[in-house]
């Protein structure tokens, strides 16, 4: 009598996996529910890249304007005052700044009650410190919220999200975010967006905050062509009452 070995492959979960994922959840949900109100100094650099025959090359960056403005951010709305263009004062609304809110990407990613799906992706570096890679990926009107590509609300569509975060085992923070959205309906003005942000401690009076520090967005119009707006944001401080603040 031959004896007969069966072999079965089980998809094993790694435990150490799920419970820096979860610990990171936790922290993170955290950090969205209690984000600090406050200000900080905020500078934009736009970029446009155009067509040369066809679609724009995204290393092809032609500076366009700056601005420098005092950025107010009151959970995930965002106003700005003291706006200046190109280093001049400048009263009206400027196209392109990026409008999201600084705690607006914790909870799509975290939140138990999102259909955000999270997966390892293996161990990484990021500026010379080690973190866990995990990719994501969120459906159509799901917890992300509407990007508006229009002079108005009638142009609005909560896209499909994918992405990457780089996360600190250690702490659970958030150290980098990265997001692709795409799938637009036709007419929209743009095609795909995508995001970088970059985390970091910041002092707020005498209270360390992990908050971001800066942003690259980029859009990719119908047309083929592409803008870019890079922020950076140093000085923060407690959020003050102040009149004459533009909403863009």
């Amino acid at each position: 009598m031959r004896a007969v070995l069966v072999f079965c492959m089980l998809s094993v979960s790694l435990p150490g996996q799920d419970t820096a994922l979860e610990h990171s959840r936790q922290v993170n949900m955290e950090r969205a529910t209690n984000m600090p109100n406050f200000v900080a100094d905020e500078v934009v650099t736009h970029y446009v890249a155009r067509r040369n025959g066809g679609r724009a090359d995204a290393t092809n960056w032609e500076h366009d304007f700056t601005v420098e403005d005092e950025i107010r951010v009151r959970g995930n709305q965002v106003s700005r005052d003291r706006v200046r263009r190109n280093g001049k004062a400048w009263d009206g609304v400027i196209r392109g700044l990026p409008a999201t809110g600084f705690g607006a990407a914790l909870k799509p990613l975290f939140d138990p009650q999102c259909s955000t799906t999270l997966d390892f992706a293996g161990d990484g570096q990021l500026r010379g410190k080690a973190a866990l890679v995990y990719r994501f990926r969120s459906p159509a009107d799901g917890c992300f919220g509407n990007l508006y590509g229009g002079r108005d609300v009638r142009w609005a569509y909560n896209a499909a999200r994918t992405g990457r975060i780089f996360v600190d085992g250690a702490s659970g923070d958030v150290l980098q975010f990265e997001e692709e959205a795409t799938g637009f309906p036709a007419g929209f003005s743009f095609i795909q967006r995508n995001q970088v942000m970059i985390w970091d401690f910041v002092k707020i009076g005498d209270v360390s905050h992990w908050l971001p520090i800066s942003a690259d967005f980029s859009w990719r119009m119908g047309d083929g062509s592409l803008t870019r707006a890079a922020a950076v944001y140093k000085n923060h401080r407690h959020f003050e009452a102040a009149t004459n603040v533009t909403f863009q």
